[in-house]
């Protein structure tokens, strides 16, 4: 009898798992932090409870272009403007200065967007005084937009130069990615134009089809509030209640669309823009992920890895066969309702056939022959970290964001904490077999299609489709043939140790989690010792120099150098080797050699912090160029470099800038011709002048690692490098030698775009503290004016901008004013332009004064608590000798500032000695 009850207990056991189908058996459920109800009239809200926090909200509407009717294309994206130019309570543009002088900045904080299938406005506040108003205004918004005929002209102008920005004057356009998404919406939601619509259609735009669109689709039942910070849920829905409780709109029984599939086996063919590469784009529906189920889990982290798997290794294969390709990656879409992988090569024109097969092969071996050890080790440790690092930094911004895009995706919403548990679980369970029984099943799926990008001069016509379609027919058969097997590598060895040591001669204490050392050697270092940071480490290490620092005969190297040590591997490794083993320890280092300083920036756990330093070291000490890598990263580079300056963007910035530099400035734009020139041994020049000499070298660590943990890592991997030292330099010379004040060019996008800007430059002192927030603040101050003069009154440009440019230790400062307008209204821009040019002589307002230090502030909060952030910052201040304090305390130097130091800072750049240019550039001939 019991051995009858053993075997059925063990066939029950064998049942049970072999019938389970998931490797992860935990249940999960939605983040219950967030606390949601659904009110009577349909309205639902969310709210999250954050004490000490400042305070994110979101208001969500769910419908967007795809709900449009043929007549009224854009008009979902242009009821999003109208909400910001009067309600009833909120005359006008009275919304911008009211949450502007508590500290929320216009675009930053203070912004909406609206896509295929959704509006979403945003309100981020420094705390929870505005927080009514904040309701208000979404009240507002729901029912109460006075939708002005005035408002609706000027608007019309502000959305035309949206067009002009996204179509015409802005190389994201029409780049691959652009194409992808549009054809990924095309066939989800049916939509046949962009979600701003057409040109026609907003010249022409209807103020009863708007209202209609308006009272038809802004209904209680289609919106959601989405509250996250220092706020006490049970009062704040009940005020939510009260303030919409007369919202009864019935819903006009507006349709509410379904999502199709991808099309399968579908070929696409494109053009793209001129700065774009010609490229080959595979896209692998993956289907809806609701997120409610362990294989909805597994899924995601899976269709996550294993992009990031494919793209390291067709990286790889392209380095080791010296593959004819310009960059090739997959990534994994998430933007839409349905999860796609896309995987792309990108091609000059003339290697397009080699590089397609070259994808096709590479894909076939990894369907047929799968990942290796170290392959999947390395990625799911990355997917690993990476989960971790969210769940350990969350901020309220964070959250509310978060729990948007998941209601908009369809997607339920966990907590980071849950997020990092299951992907704990699901990468201690998943193994190398289990992975490449996945990549075969995706590779092997026939929900995949095709999208081939043309150069921006090939026009697809009859017979260039032919000959594409010819060109993916062999890249499939290519792929159908068996792979073949690659020898891959299992196990690296361990990263060479420094060869001495040295020792820490000071530590001083600037502030409870803040320490200044000077090491032996006469490096200095600051640790930030973050204790909430979780297990993330940020690392900047290097000085001031870079290509300032070299002679002009030299530049071209500088800037080659980077790249070309990376593909020359590091302490004995090879790039891929290199690249294997810094994935698969959760680490990442980049080189750095930038206009005003060079060094390396790394990122990694705090058990790999070591690898990190390692590398570091070997990067400023014993680095080597190979230099047949090198030649191949010179190759790659001059091939980028002229698809850049043969664009119209790359054009017009040659134009200027060599106009107003001296041709030994660190900013005259070189010629591909100029980097034909350089020699390897020039490059090893410039590496010795930079990474091998000391120019006050400073290394800035960011996260929890106390001062005694660190002290044994300074001691080997910092104290006890070698250089050749220099003395402090001073100010570098920008060389700004304008040749006119007044530039007329005609390097701009064809069309209906002419672009504008003003310069103000003048010679700067050393830079301080001070000097960083009063630059910040200048530009905010004169971006809020173009905002409300040129963009809300004058409705000439969708986003005029302002902004000082000054590296630390550049001898001079420039304050640019940028701005765009229709060709017809050219001279109504400029004067809006010189307006605005003429009015920074008499300083700022006190209200200026007050609102843009208030949003500066705010903006500044975020980082206080994001490693990387307070590592960057703390870096650039120190490298200029500025207080690092102010990184940390932003306040006590905010608070500081008077109305007379921003009327001194603005004045100066037009007194005397200053220098002013216009640059007008109009569209160039067809």
């Amino acid at each position: 009898m019991k051995i009858i009850k053993r075997f059925a207990c063990l066939m029950l056991v064998a049942l049970v798992t072999g019938c389970q189908s998931t490797l992860i058996d935990q249940p999960f459920s939605a983040d219950i932090s967030w606390q949601t109800q659904t009110l009577e009239n349909g309205l639902t809200v969310h709210i999250k409870e954050l004490p000490n926090q400042a305070v994110s909200t979101r208001f969500m509407v769910r419908t967007g272009s795809r709900d449009e009717a043929e007549d009224q294309k854009g008009y979902a994206h242009f009821l999003e403007h109208m909400a910001f130019n009067g309600s009833e309570a909120f005359p006008k543009n009275e919304i911008v200065s009211l949450f502007g002088d508590e500290g929320v900045a216009f675009g930053q904080h203070l912004n909406a967007f609206t896509s295929y299938t959704h509006t979403v406005y945003q309100v981020d506040l420094p705390s929870n005084e505005k927080l009514s108003d904040t309701l208000a205004w979404y009240r507002e918004i729901a029912t109460s937009l006075t939708l002005e005929p005035e408002e609706i002209n000027k608007e019309q102008g502000v959305v035309l130069g949206e067009f002009r920005f996204s179509f015409q004057g802005h190389s994201d356009a029409n780049s691959t990615d652009f194409e992808i998404d549009r054809l990924i919406a095309e066939q989800l939601y049916n939509v046949d134009e962009d979600v701003l619509g057409t040109e026609d259609s907003i010249r022409n735009i209807s103020e009863d089809r708007l209202r209609d669109f308006y009272k038809t689709h802004y209904t209680p039942s289609r919106s959601e509030i989405f509250i996250a910070g220092d706020v006490d849920a049970a009062s704040t829905i009940k005020e939510i209640s009260a303030l919409f409780a007369t919202w009864t709109a019935t819903d006009q029984h507006a349709p509410v669309n379904k999502v199709s599939p991808l099309s399968r086996g579908e070929n696409s063919i494109v053009r793209v823009n001129d700065v774009s590469f010609p490229s080959t784009t595979l896209l692998f529906d993956l289907g809806a992920n609701p997120m409610e189920t362990a294989a909805d889990f597994e899924n995601f982290a899976a269709a996550s890895i294993l992009s990031n798997a494919i793209s390291t290794r067709l990286n790889d294969r392209a380095r080791d066969l010296n593959a004819p390709v310009q960059s090739t990656h997959a990534q994994l879409i998430q933007w839409f309702e349905r999860m796609v992988l896309s995987i792309q090569v990108s091609y000059e024109t003339p290697k397009q056939q080699e590089a397609m097969l070259f994808l096709g092969e590479e894909l076939a071996t990894l369907r047929d022959h799968g990942l290796s050890t170290l392959e999947v080790e390395a990625q799911t440790s990355d997917f690993l970290k990476l989960e971790s690092t969210f769940a350990d930094n969350y901020t309220a911004r964070n959250y509310a964001e978060d729990h948007v895009f998941f209601r908009m995706i369809g997607r339920q919403t966990l907590s980071p904490e849950t997020y990092k548990s299951l992907s704990t679980v699901f990468v201690n369970r998943a193994d190398k077999a289990w992975f490449n029984k996945e990549l075969k099943s995706l590779l092997t799926t026939k929900d995949v299609q095709s999208l081939v990008a043309l150069e921006h001069h090939i026009y697809p016509t009859e017979q260039v489709k032919q000959q594409q379609l010819a060109l993916v027919a062999d890249m499939q058969k290519a792929f159908k043939r068996t792979g073949n097997i690659l020898v891959l590598p299992d196990v690296i060895s361990d990263f060479p140790m420094p060869d001495k040591t040295g020792e820490i001669v000071a530590i001083q204490d600037l502030d409870d989690n803040t320490t200044q050392w000077q090491l032996s050697n006469g490096v200095t270092v600051y640790l930030r010792h973050m204790p909430n940071s979780g297990d993330d480490v940020h690392v900047y290490a290097g000085s001031k120099g870079g290509l300032a620092a070299l002679p002009p005969s030299l530049g071209p190297a500088g800037l080659l150098m980077p790249g070309a040590y990376s593909e020359s591997g590091l302490g004995g490794f090879s790039f891929n080797d290199y690249n294997r083993l810094m994935v698969k320890e959760n680490a990442y280092i980049e080189p750095m050699v930038w206009e005003n300083l060079h060094g390396f920036y790394g990122s990694s756990t705090k058990a790999s912090l070591p690898l990190v330093l390692a590398s570091m070291f070997q990067g400023f000490q014993h680095a080597t160029l190979d230099e047949e890598m090198f030649e191949r990263h010179k190759a790659q580079f001059i091939k980028n470099r002229r698809q850049y300056l043969d664009s119209v963007d790359g054009k017009a910035l040659m134009a200027v800038s060599n106009e107003i530099y001296d041709e030994n400035s660190v900013r005259y734009i070189l010629t591909p011709e100029d980097y034909e020139q350089v020699s390897a041994n020039d490059v090893r020049m410039a590496y010795n002048n930079l990474m091998r000499t000391n120019r006050g070298l400073v290394y800035v660590i960011a996260g929890d690692i106390p001062v005694d943990e660190f002290k044994p890592l300074a001691r080997t991997y910092l104290a006890g490098m070698t250089f050749n030292d220099l003395p402090t330099e001073s100010l570098y010379a920008v060389k700004l030698e304008p040749k006119k004040d007044e530039l007329t060019i005609a390097f701009g996008p064809g069309g209906n775009n002419v672009e504008l800007f003003t310069m103000f430059a003048r010679d700067a002192e050393k830079k301080t503290t001070k000097d960083y927030f009063l630059a910040d603040i200048a530009g905010r101050i004169l971006t809020s004016r173009l905002t409300e003069q040129v963009r809300e009154t004058g409705s000439l440009d969708y986003s005029p901008y302002s902004f000082v440019m000054w590296p630390g230790g550049a001898d001079t400062q420039q304050l640019l004013i940028v701005m765009s307008s229709s060709i017809i209204k050219r001279k109504e821009a400029r004067a809006a332009l010189d307006k605005i040019a003429d009015s920074i002589g008499h300083g700022a307002t006190p209200e200026e004064f007050s609102s843009t230090s208030k949003q500066l502030s705010h903006a500044l909060q975020d980082g206080l608590s994001q490693p990387q952030e307070q590592a960057r910052m703390i870096f650039n201040y120190v490298v200029t000798d500025a207080d690092p304090l102010a990184v940390v305390n932003p306040d006590s130097v905010i608070d500081a500032l008077t109305q007379e130091d921003i009327n001194q800072y603005l004045k100066a750049f037009t007194s005397k000695s200053a220098t002013r240019i216009d640059v007008t550039n109009l569209p160039s001939a067809p």
